[in-house]
């Protein structure tokens, strides 16, 4: 029951994921409901992200929405703090790594709602 249900999760975000969301939103807590451990969530979710983003890559070339000037200063810092992430997480508590998790998506809700209300503030003085 549990491999079906995660094949199932992990339809449900890749719908979610297609749809712009991002499907981490649903497979991370969902894959938690199944008591799988934060770091396998954490790369399971990394991983399904490499072949849609490299999708996405690809629709924006063709689109001519990527810009490739100054292209080097992005990708080296990521690249850069990808690998230190990935160390430090490595060689840390699964809890710890929960409690950040659960932090950062507090920001980045309360990011989203206070940004909603001021576009919703910003269309309502418009009418």
């Amino acid at each position: 029951m549990k491999i079906f249900l995660t094949i199932f999760f992990g339809f449900i975000a890749g719908v979610v994921g297609g749809m712009g969301m991002g499907g981490g939103t649903f497979l991370i807590p969902l894959f938690q409901f199944l008591n799988y451990g934060q770091k396998s969530i954490q790369a399971a979710n990394l991983i399904s992200f490499l072949p849609m983003a490299v999708i996405a890559l690809v629709f924006h070339f063709k689109n001519g929405l990527v810009k490739t000037k100054g292209l080097l200063y992005v990708i080296v810092p990521a690249v850069a703090f990808s690998v230190g992430g990935a160390l430090l997480t490595n060689n840390a508590k699964p809890q710890f790594l929960k409690v950040c998790f659960g932090i950062f998506f507090l920001i980045m809700g309360g990011v989203e709602l206070f940004g909603s209300i001021k576009k919703i503030k910003s269309d309502r003085k418009k009418d």
